[in-house]
């Protein structure tokens, strides 16, 4: 019986410290997903490059006139942001918070422009620091209404 509950214990402290770091400590993954958004926040698209694999596979969901699967950073500029910048002029997406599970990475996000005030989950996969997949699970709905012809 002591060995059954000394087993029970460990494994339940491993749940409970799996992924856990320290206040203000985030793991590379977080840190690189961050610099994603924050790049694109700020229109250093060089910066965001940097953190995109070469084959950076981004796949946009049904919906969406830009929908479809868009491979490396260029393909993502021209096929995805823009379409973008034109759709939805003065276009934000503000990280609420950042969840990882092994090589994924959930971001909550709030994306605003004009006419635009909605809430997404993007996932980001990523491997030696870099991006190599990203979906969006957005509210195409709302995003289309508010869309610049």
């Amino acid at each position: 019986m002591k060995t059954i509950a000394l087993y029970l214990s460990l494994l339940v402290s491993s749940f409970v410290y799996a992924g856990h770091h320290e206040d203000g400590e985030v793991s590379k993954n977080i840190a690189t997903a961050k610099a994603g958004y924050d790049a694109f926040n700020s229109g250093d698209m060089e910066a965001w490059r940097a953190v995109q694999a070469e084959n950076a596979i981004w796949t946009i969901q049904v919906g969406l006139p830009y929908t479809g699967t868009y491979i490396g950073p260029a393909a993502v500029e021209a096929g995805i942001f823009a379409p973008i910048g034109k759709m939805w002029p003065e276009f934000h997406v503000d990280p609420i918070g950042f969840y990882e599970s092994g090589d994924t990475v959930f971001v909550h996000v709030h994306m605003t422009a004009e006419g635009l005030d909605t809430e997404s989950i993007h996932m980001i996969k990523i491997k030696d620091g870099k991006y190599v997949a990203f979906q969006p699970f957005d509210d195409s709905a709302a995003m289309l209404e508010a869309a610049k012809p």
